[in-house]
């Protein structure tokens, strides 16, 4: 694990260690700054007690919270991802991607943000803040 330096982390790292669920909310939480309680809020499990979530879900929160979103796009590398990107990889899994700054938050790990990553990505979701584009 290779972290960045503190100047080009740009969101607050959260893990969802030890749970097995949740990573879309996690990485909603992180590009957010919303507490997980919050955003899990936004979204009807119905009685599913597992927080797992779909692009439909995510957009939906993001969309409420005012964030931009553009079109969901097909990525075969990490060098297809541009911008702030949710980025949903082999496995069933949600992380979050800074291209512009390389760095990786991947909420099933423990460490906190790294420059690299093995896992594959499959589509993404680039994204802007409302309140500053990025």
């Amino acid at each position: 694990m290779r972290q960045p330096a503190a100047d080009r982390i740009r969101f607050k790292f959260v893990t969802q260690c030890p749970r097995d669920d949740g990573c879309g909310v996690f990485v909603l939480q992180m590009l957010t700054g919303k507490p997980y309680d919050q955003i899990a809020s936004m979204i009807d499990w119905g009685l599913q007690t597992n927080h797992y979530t779909t692009w439909k879900e995510l957009r939906g929160v993001l969309t409420a919270l005012g964030w931009q979103t553009g079109g969901l796009r097909k990525a075969e590398s990490w060098g297809d991802v541009y911008g702030v990107a949710v980025v949903h990889v082999e496995g069933d899994h949600f992380i979050l991607y800074d291209a512009d700054n390389g760095v990786f938050y991947d909420p099933g790990q423990p460490d906190g943000p790294d420059l690299h990553s093995r896992l594959v990505p499959m589509n993404y979701l680039p994204v802007q803040s409302p309140e500053n584009g990025a």
